[in-house]
C-alpha cells in the first residue's frame, strides 16, 4: 500500500508564492537584456520617440555592421578574449598551487602561512603602491599587468581549500606509499575530482577580467592594447566615434560626435554575449561547486 505525500495547503500556498517571485525577478533579469538587443537592432527615429520596448521597431543591422567592420572592436575583443583566457589559466594553476598546502600539508608554519592569505583579504596595497610596483615591474601598458593583478585572489584560494579538506586524506597517504609526490597527488587525484569547484573558480576569473575596468584604464595608454570594457566606456559614455572610426557617427552643433543609440547597444550586447553562452553550460558544475566548497570553513 503506497502512502501519499500530500502537500498541506500552507506549502501550496508557499510553493505558489516562490514560484511568482522567481518569474518576477526573471523578468526584472531578462527585459533590460530584450530592450538592449532590441534597441540595437531598431531605427534611431522609434529610439529617440522612446517606442522600444523588448522588440525591434523597424528592424535594421546598421549597428551591427557598424561595429563588426570597425578594427578597434576586433582588436579589443581579442586582447580581452587574451587577458580572460590566459588570466584563468594562469590563476587556476597558481590557486590550485596555493590551496593544496592548506588542505593537505603538514609542515611548519602553515598557520602562518594560512594567515598571510587571509590577511590579503582584509587589508591591500593601495591604487598608487600597486601602481608604482607595475611601473617598476615595466609594465604599465601590457596585458600582463591585469593578469599579475587578479592572479590568485585569497577568497578563491579558500573556496578551493575547503573542497580539498572534503576529500580525504586516506588517497594521498596512499598515493605517497606508492611513491608519488605531492605534484602528482595533486594533478593525478585531487584536480580530476575537483571539476565543480575549478569550473566555478574558472568562471569566476574568466568573468572576472571580461568585466575588468578600472585596472586597463589604469594601466594601458596604446588604443591598440585597450580591452573591450574601455572600448565599450568610450564608445557608450565618453561617445568617442571619431576615435573609433565609427561612420554613422553624427556631428552635431557644437563640434562633438554623436554616437547613434543602436550602435551603442549593439556594442554592449556583442560585449556581454559571450557571459551569456558560457553560463548556460557550466551552470551545473557552478552550483555543486559553490555549495560543495562553502560546506566548510
Amino acid at each position: 500500500m503506497s502512502i501519499r505525500n500530500k502537500n498541506s495547503i500552507g506549502e501550496k500556498i508557499f510553493d505558489s508564492v516562490n514560484v511568482i517571485i522567481m518569474c518576477l525577478l526573471g523578468i526584472a533579469f531578462i527585459y533590460p537584456v530584450l530592450n538592449v538587443l532590441a534597441i540595437s537592432l531598431s531605427s534611431s527615429g522609434p529610439i529617440l520617440r522612446g517606442e522600444v520596448s523588448f522588440y525591434p521597431v523597424q528592424l535594421t543591422f546598421k549597428g551591427y555592421e557598424n561595429i563588426f567592420s570597425n578594427k578597434y572592436i576586433w582588436i579589443s575583443y581579442g586582447n580581452t578574449i587574451f587577458v580572460a583566457s590566459v588570466g584563468c589559466i594562469i590563476g587556476l594553476i597558481m590557486t590550485c598551487f596555493a590551496a593544496y598546502p592548506l588542505a593537505f600539508g603538514d609542515f611548519y608554519g602553515k598557520k602562518v602561512y594560512s594567515y598571510m592569505i587571509l590577511f590579503t583579504m582584509w587589508f591591500g596595497g593601495g591604487l598608487i603602491p600597486t601602481y608604482l610596483v607595475m611601473q617598476k615591474l615595466k609594465l604599465i601598458n601590457s596585458h600582463w599587468a591585469l593578469i599579475l593583478n587578479f592572479l590568485a585572489p585569497a577568497y578563491y584560494i579558500v573556496v578551493l581549500r575547503s573542497f580539498f579538506s572534503t576529500i580525504h586524506k586516506s588517497l594521498i597517504e596512499s598515493a605517497k606509499l606508492d611513491g608519488a609526490n605531492d605534484i602528482v597527488c595533486m594533478f593525478k587525484i585531487v584536480l580530476p575530482v575537483s571539476k565543480p569547484v575549478l569550473a566555478t573558480i574558472s568562471l569566476w576569473y574568466i568573468v572576472g577580467h571580461w568585466n575588468s575596468f578600472l585596472p586597463p584604464l589604469m594601466y594601458l595608454n596604446d588604443r591598440m592594447k585597450y580591452t573591450l570594457q574601455i572600448v565599450l566606456y568610450d564608445i557608450v559614455l565618453q561617445a568617442s566615434g571619431a576615435i573609433y572610426e565609427l561612420t554613422d557617427v553624427v556631428q552635431t552643433g557644437e563640434g562633438s560626435m554623436l554616437i547613434p543609440q543602436q550602435v551603442q547597444h549593439a556594442v554592449i550586447f556583442v560585449a556581454m554575449l559571450p557571459m551569456l553562452v558560457i553560463y548556460p553550460f557550466i551552470q551545473k558544475y557552478f552550483v555543486k561547486g559553490v555549495m560543495i566548497g562553502s560546506i566548510k570553513g
